[in-house]
């Protein structure tokens, strides 16, 4: 039976001494990381934990987080991570719905068990068995940018094979060392850690990308071979070191994109500066994994066009009633996707379930059509989609035109209801250092690139653009 944790015990075996996690304080080969989780499989078994048992954990960008994690798997407990500084009204939220057998949150979580990351590290333990692959491995909380936030139910089965179908894509080497900054809590940082447990190969995990002297030391101390970056990472990154980036390019085999769309602007910069690294971008979500890849360095094109589905991975288009259409780019539809990656559901909320998972497929929350090579485009969530006079407008799309006038450093595109014109587009700038705003210049910048519909009708300077902790624009915060 496949499951993460055989898998790494597996590589404990065969490369015991090849390095498993690098944490900027501590580094642990296969051999060590197996150890740590027996450890912890056998002290929560000792706590009374059971199958099936939630274990709340805090995350954090450490091997002593990471060997809790796959210690919950192997003990088959269902390990439920919460975001790293969540208050405590917020986990008391959560636990209220879960109801865990143990809750271990705090820079050193295993002090919960009554014993210490080093202990550990020295006690051998046997006193354990594989996990089904049927059985829940993990619950991932959504960050509720669109809505309540909800429990996404993961079983090893599905998280195996995203794995598995994601390593096959990218195809990379066990000597890969992959640097992964974004936070643990969610799916893209924890599954691009549990992507590369499978294969065997290097995590290298930071807590940030903002210090960018650190950031590129990393880079260059350990050798990193792939990046995994959110799209505001990319553009924050090639706005203020897009030069020292580029020394990377005979280094880095590939660097890999997901979370939100990625601008086709930053998309060239990329291209123009890491010709010889290649470059995906990914399209799925917490509830199926990246089940659609493009890479874009040898695959040129429409900036909305996110590739092709994996294989094994059949994806659709729909309308309301969830009937199968002949979608365009003026008439988008609903993205369904059947996998063998899909959400076992949603936890404690059967109706979302039902209405969002029939038949072994899910509909997604996203707007889209397939053109007649398969490619899918991506016009974004159906809650963003502005609707102004019948016409259907991806704030994406004028986010990624917008980005390219020379004074914007960030931007957002949202619907703005005015009195005397109704639904109309309004779009929100932080202007680069020293630059001033000049409403007329963007506009007519915009009428140049845009189809009159989507021309905003007002701009307005704002501070910053408010985030999610996985790099999303908070977009509901902003129209509220």
């Amino acid at each position: 039976m496949r499951s993460l944790v055989r898998s790494i015990y597996q590589h404990s075996l065969e490369t015991p001494e090849k390095t498993a996690i690098i944490a900027l304080d501590d580094t642990v080969d296969y051999a060590t990381l197996w150890t740590l989780i027996a450890g912890v499989s056998h002290y929560l078994k000792e706590e009374g934990v059971q199958r099936g048992d939630r274990v709340l954990v805090e995350a954090d960008h450490t091997v002593e987080y990471l060997a809790c994690c796959y210690g919950t798997h192997l003990s088959g407990a269902v390990f439920v991570p919460v975001e790293s500084g969540t208050p405590d009204s917020r986990v008391g939220e959560i636990a209220a719905e879960i109801q865990p057998k143990i809750i271990m949150t705090g820079k050193h979580p295993l002090q919960r068990l009554h014993i210490t990351y080093e202990e550990l590290k020295t006690t051998s333990f046997e006193d354990y068995s594989f996990p089904e692959e049927d059985w829940l491995q993990e619950i991932l909380f959504t960050t509720g940018t669109t809505g309540k936030s909800k429990g996404v139910m993961v079983t090893h089965y599905a998280q195996m094979n995203m794995c598995q179908s994601q390593n096959a894509v990218l195809n990379y080497s066990k000597d890969n060392v992959w640097l992964i900054p974004t936070p643990m809590n969610h799916a893209a940082g924890l599954r691009k850690t549990h992507m590369s447990m499978e294969r065997g190969s290097t995590v290298l995990l930071l807590n940030g990308f903002k210090d960018l002297k650190r950031f590129f030391r990393c880079m260059r101390d350990y050798h990193v071979t792939s990046l995994y970056l959110p799209p505001a990472a990319v553009h924050y990154i090639l706005t203020l070191a897009g030069k020292e980036l580029a020394k990377y390019d005979g280094q880095l085999d590939f660097l890999y994109s997901s979370s939100s769309a990625l601008p086709g602007g930053d998309k060239e910069k990329l291209i123009e500066l890491l010709p010889h690294v290649r470059k995906f971008d990914a399209y799925g979500g917490s509830e199926v994994g990246a089940v659609v890849y493009i890479d874009y360095n040898a695959v040129r094109g429409d900036g909305t066009c996110v590739g092709k589905p994996n294989p094994g991975v059949d994806v659709f288009i729909v309308d309301e009633e969830h009937r199968p259409f002949h979608a365009t780019k003026d008439n988008p539809g609903i993205i369904a996707i059947r996998s063998n990656t899909v959400t076992a559901g949603y936890w404690n909320e059967p109706e979302i379930t039902a209405s969002t998972i029939q038949d072994g497929v899910i509909y997604m929350s996203d707007l889209g059509y397939m053109n007649d090579e398969g490619y899918l485009f991506l016009v974004g969530r159906r809650d963003d989609v502005i609707n102004v006079g019948g016409f259907k407008i991806a704030p994406t799309e004028v986010e990624d035109v917008a980005l390219r006038y020379p004074d914007i450093q960030e931007c957002v595109c949202i619907p703005y209801k005015d009195a005397n014109l109704g639904t109309c587009v309004k779009l929100l700038v932080c202007l680069k250092p020293g630059c001033s705003l000049d409403v007329p210049k963007i506009i007519d910048y915009l009428e140049k690139n845009l189809e009159f519909y989507k021309i905003p009708k007002f701009v307005e300077q704002i501070d910053s653009v408010p985030k999610t902790y996985n790099g999303k624009i908070d977009r509901k915060k902003l129209i509220q």
